[in-house]
């Protein structure tokens, strides 16, 4: 009945036309239950969901990929949250931001710059390098897509390639096969497509949504990310495992409590905190603009995937935003 109650809200959000379909997948003691419903979307579109479709992540790259790297480089004691972003990458205004700031979104950074998508490459990456803080670093927290570029950046800088670095460290251990940058190998079908948008020949399909990570090649550390709800089921299962997956350890232990003694303003480092501070379970979350979500109770072990492509035809559809936080609380509230 648990489940049953998660897709009814599916259902409804179908029939409110907040979606068109819904891939989702839980985790719970042990056991994983998947439900694909609906269609990628209509006329040419109406491709009935199933397993094995690519979705844009979109900042669910924040933390199955770029969090997720910074904390092996942390364990692997390559980077402390202390240390300068200055000290990994050169012609940053404001040096002295922190590892940790960044992480938590309490650098000072704006959320994002005006007028992005008019800049190219070289004038986005120095207006990223050049943006004015909002705010003194570790004063109130600003959820930024600017912090996590630099955040993949710095990957880049101590690993060579942030792609290289994710699919090496990340992906391969935990056989996400089909998660990556830029994935050109599939049948059309396969993408899950996202907005309509005339300046980019129409519907956007197996290129990343996100106009940054466009400008910036496909490959940022806050956006850019495709996946499958498979392969996000081994990512979320490897965290109820305390890091390992497959009796082989992706994640060091000691991270999980890095992310409890780092709770500040609701959040945690890279992730989002559900719930009060004192609350007896330790529940963190994160969503994707273009409909995607991941839920963990990391002290009940269970975790909730679930993806849409909700800003098809249009980001102006936002019902699916109301459903979503519907289908988390119940998700908790349940599992």
């Amino acid at each position: 009945m648990k489940m049953h109650e998660l897709i009814q809200i599916m259902q409804k959000a179908q029939e409110d036309h907040a979606i068109y379909g819904v891939s989702l997948a839980v985790a719970a003691k042990g056991k994983v239950q998947t439900f694909y419903d609906g269609v990628q979307g209509s006329g040419s579109d109406s491709i009935p969901l199933k397993p094995g479709m690519l979705y844009d992540l979109a900042s669910l790259t924040k933390v199955v990929g770029t969090a997720t790297r910074i904390f092996q480089l942390l364990a692997e004691k390559k980077l402390a949250l202390n240390d300068q972003a200055g000290q990994f990458l050169t012609g940053l205004k404001y040096p002295r931001i922190t590892i940790e700031q960044l992480l938590l979104h309490d650098s000072g950074l704006p959320a994002d710059l005006p007028n992005a998508s008019a800049l190219d490459k070289t004038s986005l990456i120095q207006a990223v390098k050049n943006a004015s803080l909002k705010s003194q670093p570790s004063t109130r927290m600003v959820y930024s897509d600017l912090g996590f570029i630099l955040l993949g950046w710095i990957i880049q800088q101590i690993d060579g390639s942030l792609s290289q670095s994710l699919e090496t460290n990340i992906f391969k251990p935990l056989e996400m096969q089909d998660t990556g940058f830029n994935p050109t190998q599939y049948p059309k079908r396969l993408y899950v497509p996202t907005e309509y948008q005339p300046e980019r020949g129409g519907i956007i399909r197996g290129q990343v949504h996100d106009e940054k990570a466009n400008i910036l090649g496909g490959v940022s550390g806050h956006a850019g990310l495709f996946s499958t709800l498979d392969d996000l089921v081994h990512f979320v299962q490897m965290l109820l495992n305390n890091g390992s997956y497959q009796g082989s350890e992706v994640l060091s232990p000691s991270i999980f409590e890095l992310l409890k003694k780092h709770c500040l303003y609701g959040r945690t480092l890279g992730w989002k905190l559900w719930g009060q501070p004192d609350d007896p379970d330790f529940k963190v979350w994160h969503t994707g603009f273009t409909g995607t979500s991941i839920a963990l109770n990391l002290t009940k072990k269970t975790a909730f995937v679930c993806l849409t492509n909700r800003v098809y035809p249009s980001r102006a559809n936002t019902r699916w935003l109301s459903w979503r936080l519907q289908a988390i609380k119940q998700f908790y509230r349940a599992f």
